[in-house]
């Protein structure tokens, strides 16, 4: 169970939840989950996904964080520089500060004993143009799987901003089933899942086969109707 947090630290954490659901309304006409709703064992997990966009983090924190209330951990390495998130369970794993590191992994195996989080993880290491499609992975699963409990689960989740006429993009979250333990097929099931992701329209959200997960800002062309000014502007061209 997760211990209760100091009132300053309960209202930072709420800041920077409410920091993120205004980027991401600002940012995207919606926020889509395609598949069956999510759902999420009681046990650890590894949230492993593509990283080819500035807004992922803010999106897998909105899918676990707020949707399926489990606390979040992920690494940032550039946590100094914005440490805002510290609150959400964000930890600074810095590219040249191998101690640091270290005392990251080890905060968040203590993490994953202890409250049973879910661990937002980009394998890929650094943000990526999404038309250079899914990068080598730079992260050692298996290895990392060895430091961690031995009943957390491993999910694939798979992000694409696409747009639907709008002027805003949409973006798009799906995922495969949770597994046991790394399989060293991890590429692999990330780019079947970004790759069936071209192919999810907006006709999805109302035949049931995609769920929206937030409405965001709408444009101008969307909240007005001006018809009826129609002929008098039509006597005026």
């Amino acid at each position: 169970m997760t211990a209760r947090r100091p009132p300053l630290a309960r209202l930072a954490r709420r800041a920077a939840g409410a920091l993120i659901v205004r980027d991401l309304k600002r940012s995207f006409r919606r926020v889509v989950w395609v598949g069956p709703p999510p759902s999420l064992p009681d046990a650890p997990v590894v949230l492993y996904a593509n990283h080819h966009g500035f807004h992922d983090g803010y999106l897998l924190w909105l899918l676990a964080g707020k949707l399926l209330r489990r606390e979040t951990t992920l690494w940032m390495e550039e946590w100094r520089r914005v440490p805002l998130f510290g609150p959400l369970g964000t930890l600074p794993f810095p590219p040249g500060d191998a101690r640091q590191r270290v005392a990251t992994l080890r905060e968040t195996a203590r993490r994953m004993k202890k409250e049973n989080p879910v661990l937002v993880l980009f394998p890929e290491g650094a943000l990526r143009p999404p038309d250079a499609g899914l990068g080598p992975f730079r992260a050692d699963l298996p290895r990392l799987a060895r430091v961690l409990p031995a009943e957390t689960r491993w999910w694939p989740v798979a992000l694409r901003a696409t747009w639907w006429g709008e002027d805003l993009p949409t973006a798009l979250l799906t995922a495969g089933p949770l597994y046991e333990t790394p399989d060293g097929q991890e590429p692999d099931h990330l780019r079947v899942l970004l790759t069936s992701l071209q192919a999810v329209r907006p006709d999805d959200l109302a035949a049931g086969r995609a769920h929206l997960l937030l409405d965001g800002r709408r444009a101008p062309h969307e909240r007005f109707d001006l018809s009826a000014l129609a002929p008098l502007f039509r006597r005026w061209t």
